[in-house]
């Protein structure tokens, strides 16, 4: 297992990740016409967009095992001047989960935006109904600061979205003892 910064090479692999993972977690949240038919191609066109243009702040990381991509992160430095550093996306694949590969994501990702960035701070949203997810984020030490609304992709209805916030990087980084 080892992890780098990803690539344009990695489009497909992130992609197919990306996709599985929403199917296999957002099963009965998102609309199944959406996940059985459109979320690879919704998918492939989001990721070629970060890919080809990313924003500055943008630090995409994945994990390998095999030559294949078994995890990512994709999070955007000082996204916000309240909560700091913005992780966009965490995903292992089924196979990898309980082997601290998105805690090690974590871990690396927050060590990147304590270098890089003034604000200490990590954040993300989860869906209310993503409740092994949530778990995951308590554990790490994340409290849950406030709850909106979000559409899905492919979607004419509304889903809770909840802030999880590290008001500093020093649980994460500690992540790695």
């Amino acid at each position: 297992m080892y992890y780098r910064v990803a690539d344009f090479n990695d489009l497909d692999g992130l992609a197919k990740l990306h996709a599985e993972s929403w199917r296999e977690s957002y099963r009965g949240i998102f609309s199944d016409n959406f996940l059985d038919n459109d979320v690879w191609k919704e998918r492939k066109e989001s990721w070629t967009n970060r890919l080809s243009s990313p924003k500055n702040n943008q630090y995409v990381l994945v994990a390998i095992d095999n030559n294949e991509i078994c995890g990512f992160i994709c999070a955007f430095g000082n996204e916000s001047s309240q909560w700091g550093t913005l992780i966009d996306n965490l995903h292992v694949s089924k196979l990898g989960q309980g082997k601290g590969i998105g805690k090690h994501l974590m871990f690396l990702t927050a060590k990147w935006a304590d270098e890089k960035f003034q604000h200490k701070g990590v954040y993300l949203e989860v869906l209310e109904d993503n409740s092994s997810a949530r778990s995951f984020y308590h554990r790490l030490g994340a409290k849950h600061q406030e709850t909106n609304l979000w559409q899905p992709p492919g979607s004419n209805y509304k889903v809770n979205g909840m802030i999880y916030v590290w008001e500093s990087n020093i649980p994460l980084l500690s992540l790695n003892n």
